[in-house]
């Protein structure tokens, strides 16, 4: 059976937003702070992996939805995660620490307006 085109962005989304709350976990488990964040290869490593991931799924949602959420920067989230995979040495951990902490948490409060959890 096909999806239709919203079902599919809504499934992508909640992806996303899975992320997003990973990303939040690995914050509480580490107790991060920004020191913390340098200092804990793996924490950097595994949040690093869901901004990729995030990134990644950016390119599976639809233009028309994207078109319709242009708040949202689809461009930065894409190019970030273009950074993690082939620039990865030049990745400036005080921009970020600020897409961990500011970003991201925003980013999962606009999508979860656009579709909440059941």
């Amino acid at each position: 059976m096909r999806r239709n085109k919203r079902d599919t962005d809504k499934i992508v989304i909640r992806k996303i937003i899975g992320y997003c709350n990973d990303i939040e976990d690995l914050m509480t488990e580490f107790n991060a702070t920004y020191e913390v964040y340098l200092a804990k290869r793996a924490l950097r490593y595994s949040c690093d992996m869901c901004i990729f991931q995030i990134g990644e799924l950016t390119t599976r949602l639809t233009e028309n939805f994207k078109a319709q959420h242009a708040e949202i920067p689809w461009h930065e989230i894409k190019a970030l995660r273009n950074i993690h995979a082939h620039e990865y040495e030049s990745i400036n951990f005080e921009a970020m620490w600020e897409t961990l902490t500011e970003d991201i948490p925003a980013l999962k409060a606009q999508l979860e307006k656009i579709f909440p959890q059941d």
